[in-house]
């Protein structure tokens, strides 16, 4: 059942994330904690995400803009060292409110606020998007919203927008899962889940892939925030 669960999550997370950008994680770190360990969700997440964000970059690779990557990615790989440690070091009830009130915060914003808001292509915006993004990414396993955001602002189209973020994420998904494997946090109960989780990925994102030019992202990232802003509530109240 639990190995079920993890492959209709990743098959519906992917395509959520190769029609709109983001999402993958997201719906993954809501729904995956529910049957096996936050670690252990965090982990395959990370693991599976990087099969994932590889396909579409290698299929969106001609729209790639490298340049508007660096500053975030610097920011990143030194706050997601810190996002780990955390993750390693606490319990489980303490990561599940914290995911529960990012969850809940990250609704609100792409509910109400994502459409109005417009980011300069600063320097310093991409080290904010960065450090938050790496920080989150480290400690929860989703770090695309607030790099989504900053994308979304500084690409001339969706095409420029997905296909960066989409390489940003591959970067920032190698640096990661290479700590873990570094440390010891790759086991084979990870590498079950994972594999079971690629297979689901497979299939969600040539899927998310063939309809990304005729779906309404903006449906798309309703729904999911309406999902999420459910299961955060839920997280912050049951712990």
């Amino acid at each position: 059942m639990e190995l079920f669960f993890v492959f209709i999550i990743a098959a519906i997370g992917s395509f959520i994330q190769s029609a709109s950008g983001f999402g993958y994680a997201i719906l993954a770190m809501s729904l995956w904690p529910l049957v096996i360990p936050f670690q252990s969700a965090v982990l395959v997440e990370i693991t599976t995400a990087l099969v994932m964000v590889a396909y579409i970059s290698f299929k969106l690779h001609k729209h790639i803009r490298f340049k508007l990557m660096i500053y975030p990615l610097i920011a990143s790989f030194i706050t997601s060292s810190i996002g780990i440690a955390t993750l390693m070091s606490s319990t489980e009830t303490f990561l599940r409110r914290i995911l529960g009130g990012v969850l809940i915060i990250m609704a609100i914003y792409f509910i109400f606020y994502s459409e109005k808001l417009k980011i300069k292509p600063t320097r310093i915006n991409g080290i904010i998007a960065g450090a938050v993004g790496g920080l989150l990414s480290g400690l929860l396993g989703m770090g695309g919203p607030p790099v989504a955001a900053y994308f979304l602002s500084v690409t001339d189209n969706k095409m420029e927008y997905n296909a960066t973020l989409q390489f940003y994420f591959l970067i920032c998904a190698i640096y990661t899962f290479g700590i873990h494997l570094v440390i010891g946090n790759i086991t084979g109960e990870i590498i079950k889940y994972s594999i079971i989780g690629i297979v689901g990925v497979g299939i969600g994102t040539t899927t998310g892939l063939i309809l990304f030019k005729k779906l309404s992202v903006d449906i798309i990232k309703k729904a999911l925030c309406i999902f999420i802003m459910i299961v955060g509530f839920s997280m912050l109240i049951k712990g």
